[in-house]
Protein backbone atom coordinates (compact mmCIF):
# COMPACT_ATOMS: atom_id res chain seq x y z
CA UNK A 1 0.00 0.00 0.00
CA UNK A 2 1.50 3.22 -0.59
CA UNK A 3 1.51 5.63 2.20
CA UNK A 4 0.75 9.33 2.17
CA UNK A 5 2.14 10.81 5.29
CA UNK A 6 0.80 14.25 6.94
CA UNK A 7 3.66 15.32 9.42
CA UNK A 8 2.90 18.62 11.62
CA UNK A 9 5.12 20.28 13.78
CA UNK A 10 5.20 23.21 16.10
CA UNK A 11 8.83 24.89 15.94
CA UNK A 12 9.02 25.78 19.69
CA UNK A 13 8.73 22.04 20.41
CA UNK A 14 11.96 20.89 21.80
CA UNK A 15 13.40 24.26 22.20
CA UNK A 16 13.36 24.63 18.70
CA UNK A 17 14.58 21.40 17.82
CA UNK A 18 11.03 19.78 16.90
CA UNK A 19 11.11 21.28 13.06
CA UNK A 20 15.10 19.46 12.15
CA UNK A 21 13.58 16.45 13.62
CA UNK A 22 10.24 16.75 11.08
CA UNK A 23 12.38 17.26 8.16
CA UNK A 24 15.47 14.32 9.47
CA UNK A 25 12.29 12.03 9.39
CA UNK A 26 10.83 13.11 6.08
CA UNK A 27 13.72 12.47 4.33
CA UNK A 28 13.81 9.16 5.72
CA UNK A 29 10.44 8.27 4.91
CA UNK A 30 11.17 9.36 1.53
CA UNK A 31 14.45 7.40 1.25
CA UNK A 32 11.99 3.90 1.47
CA UNK A 33 9.67 5.47 -0.59
CA UNK A 34 7.08 6.60 1.28
CA UNK A 35 5.28 10.45 -0.01
CA UNK A 36 5.58 12.26 2.84
CA UNK A 37 5.10 16.56 3.27
CA UNK A 38 5.50 18.34 6.09
CA UNK A 39 3.43 21.36 7.93
CA UNK A 40 4.34 24.05 10.41
CA UNK A 41 2.00 25.85 12.83
CA UNK A 42 3.10 29.30 14.78
CA UNK A 43 0.96 27.81 17.45
CA UNK A 44 -1.13 25.37 19.10
CA UNK A 45 -4.72 27.56 18.18
CA UNK A 46 -3.72 27.21 14.19
CA UNK A 47 -3.12 23.38 14.91
CA UNK A 48 -6.19 22.80 16.40
CA UNK A 49 -8.02 24.66 13.67
CA UNK A 50 -6.19 22.58 11.00
CA UNK A 51 -7.07 19.45 13.02
CA UNK A 52 -10.98 20.43 12.76
CA UNK A 53 -10.90 21.04 9.34
CA UNK A 54 -7.98 19.39 7.11
CA UNK A 55 -9.30 16.82 4.45
CA UNK A 56 -8.39 13.28 4.37
CA UNK A 57 -5.74 13.54 2.50
CA UNK A 58 -3.11 11.48 3.49
CA UNK A 59 -3.06 7.96 5.27
CA UNK A 60 -1.11 8.70 8.35
CA UNK A 61 -0.70 11.70 10.25
CA UNK A 62 2.72 11.97 12.21
CA UNK A 63 2.71 14.79 14.87
CA UNK A 64 5.71 16.26 16.07
CA UNK A 65 6.09 18.10 19.40
CA UNK A 66 5.30 18.16 23.02
CA UNK A 67 2.06 17.03 25.24
CA UNK A 68 0.15 19.94 24.18
CA UNK A 69 1.32 19.25 20.66
CA UNK A 70 0.50 15.84 20.23
CA UNK A 71 -3.02 16.65 21.74
CA UNK A 72 -4.26 18.97 19.38
CA UNK A 73 -2.45 16.68 16.48
CA UNK A 74 -4.56 13.94 17.85
CA UNK A 75 -8.28 15.69 17.52
CA UNK A 76 -7.35 15.01 13.27
CA UNK A 77 -7.13 11.44 13.57
CA UNK A 78 -9.67 10.81 16.06
CA UNK A 79 -12.20 12.81 13.61
CA UNK A 80 -10.79 11.20 10.07
CA UNK A 81 -9.97 7.73 11.78
CA UNK A 82 -6.61 7.85 10.37
CA UNK A 83 -3.36 6.21 12.34
CA UNK A 84 -1.19 8.58 14.62
CA UNK A 85 2.16 8.43 15.12
CA UNK A 86 3.17 10.49 17.99
CA UNK A 87 7.18 11.38 18.29
CA UNK A 88 7.97 13.11 21.37
CA UNK A 89 9.92 16.30 21.14
CA UNK A 90 9.86 18.22 24.64
CA UNK A 91 10.37 17.61 28.48
CA UNK A 92 7.39 15.62 29.19
CA UNK A 93 5.69 13.30 26.89
CA UNK A 94 4.02 11.12 29.15
CA UNK A 95 1.44 9.80 26.99
CA UNK A 96 4.46 9.22 24.18
CA UNK A 97 6.94 7.69 26.86
CA UNK A 98 3.83 4.90 27.93
CA UNK A 99 3.85 3.60 24.55
CA UNK A 100 8.13 3.84 24.54
CA UNK A 101 7.31 6.28 21.21
CA UNK A 102 10.93 8.03 21.00
CA UNK A 103 12.51 10.92 18.93
CA UNK A 104 14.65 8.71 16.82
CA UNK A 105 13.39 8.49 13.27
CA UNK A 106 14.95 4.68 12.86
CA UNK A 107 12.22 4.16 15.54
CA UNK A 108 9.79 5.41 13.91
CA UNK A 109 10.50 3.91 10.42
CA UNK A 110 10.16 0.49 12.49
CA UNK A 111 6.68 1.58 12.95
CA UNK A 112 5.37 1.45 9.61
CA UNK A 113 7.47 -1.54 8.90
CA UNK A 114 5.96 -3.51 11.61
CA UNK A 115 3.37 -1.59 13.75
CA UNK A 116 -0.52 -2.26 14.20
CA UNK A 117 -3.35 0.17 14.72
CA UNK A 118 -3.91 -0.23 18.53
CA UNK A 119 -7.58 2.13 19.54
CA UNK A 120 -6.64 3.41 22.40
CA UNK A 121 -8.35 6.38 24.80
CA UNK A 122 -8.38 9.61 24.98
CA UNK A 123 -9.30 11.95 27.70
CA UNK A 124 -12.07 14.97 26.65
CA UNK A 125 -12.22 18.26 28.36
CA UNK A 126 -15.66 19.87 28.24
CA UNK A 127 -16.95 17.94 25.41
CA UNK A 128 -14.79 19.26 23.16
CA UNK A 129 -10.58 19.31 24.13
CA UNK A 130 -8.59 16.31 23.61
CA UNK A 131 -5.72 15.37 26.10
CA UNK A 132 -3.88 12.18 25.91
CA UNK A 133 -2.06 12.72 29.01
CA UNK A 134 -3.56 13.94 32.04
CA UNK A 135 -5.25 17.53 33.04
CA UNK A 136 -3.67 18.88 36.57
CA UNK A 137 -4.99 20.90 39.22
CA UNK A 138 -3.64 22.82 41.87
CA UNK A 139 -0.39 23.43 43.13
CA UNK A 140 1.88 21.33 40.66
CA UNK A 141 -0.13 22.38 38.19
CA UNK A 142 0.31 26.01 39.23
CA UNK A 143 4.06 25.05 39.66
CA UNK A 144 4.36 24.20 36.23
CA UNK A 145 2.91 26.74 34.83
CA UNK A 146 5.43 29.28 36.17
CA UNK A 147 8.21 27.50 35.22
CA UNK A 148 6.82 26.80 31.65
CA UNK A 149 5.59 31.08 31.17
CA UNK A 150 9.50 31.73 31.30
CA UNK A 151 10.56 32.88 27.85
CA UNK A 152 14.04 30.91 28.30
CA UNK A 153 13.36 27.66 29.91
CA UNK A 154 16.59 25.20 31.01
CA UNK A 155 17.30 22.95 27.78
CA UNK A 156 18.95 20.19 30.07
CA UNK A 157 16.33 17.86 32.13
CA UNK A 158 18.52 18.05 35.15
CA UNK A 159 18.53 21.56 35.02
CA UNK A 160 14.39 21.79 34.12
CA UNK A 161 13.42 19.46 36.63
CA UNK A 162 15.91 21.71 39.51
CA UNK A 163 13.59 24.72 38.06
CA UNK A 164 10.68 23.14 39.15
CA UNK A 165 12.74 22.27 42.18
CA UNK A 166 13.45 25.93 43.13
CA UNK A 167 10.04 27.66 41.76
CA UNK A 168 8.37 24.70 44.29
CA UNK A 169 10.42 26.08 47.38
CA UNK A 170 8.59 29.69 45.96
CA UNK A 171 5.48 28.56 46.07
CA UNK A 172 6.28 26.62 49.89
CA UNK A 173 6.40 30.02 50.83
CA UNK A 174 4.62 32.53 49.21
CA UNK A 175 1.42 30.45 47.47
CA UNK A 176 -1.73 29.59 49.38
CA UNK A 177 -3.51 26.81 48.29
CA UNK A 178 -6.00 26.18 46.16
CA UNK A 179 -9.46 24.21 47.70
CA UNK A 180 -10.52 22.16 44.90
CA UNK A 181 -14.01 20.00 44.45
CA UNK A 182 -13.59 16.77 42.97
CA UNK A 183 -16.57 14.76 41.77
CA UNK A 184 -15.94 11.10 40.62
CA UNK A 185 -19.10 8.95 38.74
CA UNK A 186 -21.05 11.65 41.15
CA UNK A 187 -19.55 10.59 43.77
CA UNK A 188 -17.61 13.69 45.91
CA UNK A 189 -14.09 12.49 46.45
CA UNK A 190 -12.53 15.31 48.23
CA UNK A 191 -13.87 19.02 48.68
CA UNK A 192 -10.91 20.44 49.68
CA UNK A 193 -8.01 18.66 47.29
CA UNK A 194 -4.54 20.76 47.06
CA UNK A 195 -2.80 18.49 44.19
CA UNK A 196 -5.28 16.92 41.55
CA UNK A 197 -4.52 15.15 38.59
CA UNK A 198 -6.61 13.06 35.88
CA UNK A 199 -5.03 10.77 34.13
CA UNK A 200 -5.04 8.93 30.99
CA UNK A 201 -1.63 7.55 31.53
CA UNK A 202 0.78 7.74 34.54
CA UNK A 203 1.62 11.05 35.22
CA UNK A 204 5.31 12.25 35.67
CA UNK A 205 6.75 8.71 35.29
CA UNK A 206 10.30 8.24 36.02
CA UNK A 207 10.57 11.47 38.62
CA UNK A 208 6.91 11.80 40.54
CA UNK A 209 4.33 8.72 39.91
CA UNK A 210 0.93 9.99 40.68
CA UNK A 211 -0.89 7.33 38.92
CA UNK A 212 0.77 4.69 38.72
CA UNK A 213 -1.66 2.44 37.62
CA UNK A 214 -3.31 4.24 34.45
CA UNK A 215 -3.13 3.38 31.14
CA UNK A 216 -4.44 4.16 27.97
CA UNK A 217 -5.88 0.90 26.56
CA UNK A 218 -7.56 -0.15 30.26
CA UNK A 219 -11.36 2.05 29.62
CA UNK A 220 -10.93 4.28 32.59
CA UNK A 221 -9.25 7.53 33.67
CA UNK A 222 -7.33 7.27 36.75
CA UNK A 223 -7.84 10.09 39.52
CA UNK A 224 -5.36 11.34 42.27
CA UNK A 225 -5.80 13.52 44.66
CA UNK A 226 -4.17 15.20 47.92
CA UNK A 227 -6.24 17.00 50.43
CA UNK A 228 -5.65 20.53 51.76
CA UNK A 229 -4.67 21.52 54.91
CA UNK A 230 -1.29 22.77 55.33
CA UNK A 231 1.23 23.54 53.15
CA UNK A 232 3.61 21.65 55.23
CA UNK A 233 1.32 18.63 55.52
CA UNK A 234 1.26 18.64 51.76
CA UNK A 235 4.37 19.30 50.51
CA UNK A 236 5.00 16.15 52.90
CA UNK A 237 3.05 13.94 50.80
CA UNK A 238 4.49 15.06 47.63
CA UNK A 239 8.42 14.42 48.79
CA UNK A 240 7.21 11.39 50.54
CA UNK A 241 5.90 10.19 46.55
CA UNK A 242 8.92 11.86 44.88
CA UNK A 243 11.38 9.51 46.99
CA UNK A 244 9.19 6.64 46.81
CA UNK A 245 9.12 6.15 50.65
CA UNK A 246 7.17 3.98 52.95
CA UNK A 247 3.89 5.76 53.76
CA UNK A 248 3.81 7.37 50.56
CA UNK A 249 0.33 6.75 49.56
CA UNK A 250 -1.19 7.50 53.38
CA UNK A 251 -3.51 10.14 53.12
CA UNK A 252 -4.01 10.53 49.10
CA UNK A 253 -7.01 9.30 47.44
CA UNK A 254 -6.63 7.21 44.36
CA UNK A 255 -9.37 5.76 41.85
CA UNK A 256 -11.04 5.53 38.52
CA UNK A 257 -13.91 6.38 36.61
CA UNK A 258 -15.01 7.33 33.22
CA UNK A 259 -17.09 10.96 34.22
CA UNK A 260 -14.97 13.70 36.69
CA UNK A 261 -16.55 17.23 37.47
CA UNK A 262 -13.45 19.23 38.74
CA UNK A 263 -14.24 22.68 40.52
CA UNK A 264 -11.52 25.10 41.19
CA UNK A 265 -10.95 28.27 41.26
CA UNK A 266 -14.83 28.88 40.31
CA UNK A 267 -14.34 26.81 37.12
CA UNK A 268 -15.78 23.71 36.63
CA UNK A 269 -14.09 20.93 34.61
CA UNK A 270 -16.18 18.30 33.01
CA UNK A 271 -13.44 15.41 32.07
CA UNK A 272 -14.72 12.32 30.08
CA UNK A 273 -13.11 9.26 28.52
CA UNK A 274 -13.76 8.34 24.75
CA UNK A 275 -12.98 5.21 25.06
CA UNK A 276 -10.67 3.40 21.66
CA UNK A 277 -10.91 6.74 20.11
CA UNK A 278 -7.70 7.28 18.65
CA UNK A 279 -6.25 4.74 16.12
CA UNK A 280 -2.04 4.96 17.04
CA UNK A 281 0.31 2.92 15.34
CA UNK A 282 2.15 0.86 17.38
CA UNK A 283 4.40 -1.90 18.09
CA UNK A 284 3.50 -5.03 19.47
CA UNK A 285 6.24 -5.36 22.20
CA UNK A 286 4.58 -1.74 23.20
CA UNK A 287 1.73 -3.08 24.21
CA UNK A 288 3.23 -5.48 26.52
CA UNK A 289 5.18 -3.73 28.58
CA UNK A 290 2.79 -1.27 28.91
CA UNK A 291 0.23 -4.04 30.19
CA UNK A 292 3.23 -5.26 32.31
CA UNK A 293 4.03 -2.23 33.98
CA UNK A 294 0.28 -1.42 34.93
CA UNK A 295 -0.24 -5.04 36.49
CA UNK A 296 3.31 -4.55 38.72
CA UNK A 297 1.91 -1.22 39.43
CA UNK A 298 -1.49 -2.57 40.73
CA UNK A 299 -0.01 -5.00 42.63
CA UNK A 300 2.28 -2.19 44.43
CA UNK A 301 -0.68 -0.04 45.21
CA UNK A 302 -2.84 -2.88 46.25
CA UNK A 303 0.28 -4.01 48.71
CA UNK A 304 0.32 -0.05 50.30
CA UNK A 305 -2.89 -1.05 51.51
CA UNK A 306 -4.20 2.01 50.01
CA UNK A 307 -7.43 2.39 51.57
CA UNK A 308 -9.19 5.14 48.77
CA UNK A 309 -7.62 2.47 45.75
CA UNK A 310 -10.72 1.80 45.49
CA UNK A 311 -13.48 2.16 42.11
CA UNK A 312 -16.14 4.79 41.63
CA UNK A 313 -17.55 2.87 39.04
CA UNK A 314 -19.72 -0.73 39.33
CA UNK A 315 -17.57 -2.55 36.75
CA UNK A 316 -13.96 -3.24 36.86
CA UNK A 317 -10.89 -1.79 34.37
CA UNK A 318 -12.25 -2.64 30.75
CA UNK A 319 -9.77 -5.38 29.25
CA UNK A 320 -7.58 -3.82 26.68
CA UNK A 321 -9.24 -3.45 22.96
CA UNK A 322 -7.56 -5.90 20.44
CA UNK A 323 -5.27 -4.68 17.80
CA UNK A 324 -6.36 -3.79 14.78
CA UNK A 325 -4.45 -4.74 11.79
Amino acid sequence: MAYTVQIVVTPGSGDGRARSTARRLQKALAHRGYESRVQTFADLDRLLQWSATCAPEFSHLVAVGGDATLSAAAAAAVRLSIPFVPVPCGFGNMFARAFGFRDDTRRVIELFERGQVQLVDIGMANGHEIFLSHRSYGLLAEVQEAVERRRAQPRSRVRRLLAYYMMGERFLVSAPLTAIRVEVEGTVLTEDGAVVTVANVETYRGFLSLTPTASPIDGVLDIFAIPGGSKLRVWTRIFKLLLRLPGRWSGVSLCHGRNVRVTANGRTDELTLRRRALPLLVLPQSLEILKARQTEAEMEVASAGVAACVPLVSESRAAGPRPRT
